[in-house]
């Protein structure tokens, strides 16, 4: 990782950043507290510090929405891995009521969840909000 910085109006590109600039502009820089926190290997969500009180299904439907942040995931696919095995069709409107539920508890963050017409569903990838996922990686004894 590295931090890059280029002025709005730089004059000359070739002119190096004296060290003072560079202080200048981390002076400038704030941090901020992530206002939602996703930890899928550890199962919790917090919103602000706290923990948000999410059921089963509504931890396990944010879960997997934030693994595939920022992609649009069929309501067919979340029946095949949310509520696998439940046999509820494609007409069952639990997946809307979960999302519902989901938008009301995120209500500080209004644009987490997209819905995308006839598509499904997209958690949106934004400044403060932290989603934690390990990749298990499988080991050969």
């Amino acid at each position: 990782m590295a931090l890059v910085y280029t002025p709005a109006a730089a004059t000359d590109a070739d002119a190096p950043t004296s060290y003072d600039d560079f202080l200048d502009v981390l002076a400038g820089l704030t941090l901020t507290a992530n206002r939602l926190e996703i930890d899928i290997d550890r199962q919790t969500v917090t919103i602000a510090g706290r923990d948000a009180q999410l059921r089963g299904k509504e931890y396990q439907l944010l879960a997997h929405l934030a693994a595939n942040a920022d992609r649009i995931v069929s309501r067919e696919e979340l029946f095949a891995t949310v509520w696998a095995g439940s046999g509820l069709g494609a007409d069952s409107r639990t997946v809307d009521a979960h999302i519902r539920r989901l938008r009301a508890k995120l209500s500080t963050l209004p644009d987490a969840i997209s819905t995308v017409r006839g598509r499904g569903y997209r958690f949106n990838s934004a400044p403060g909000v932290l989603v934690r996922l390990s990749r298990a990686h499988a080991l050969a004894a």
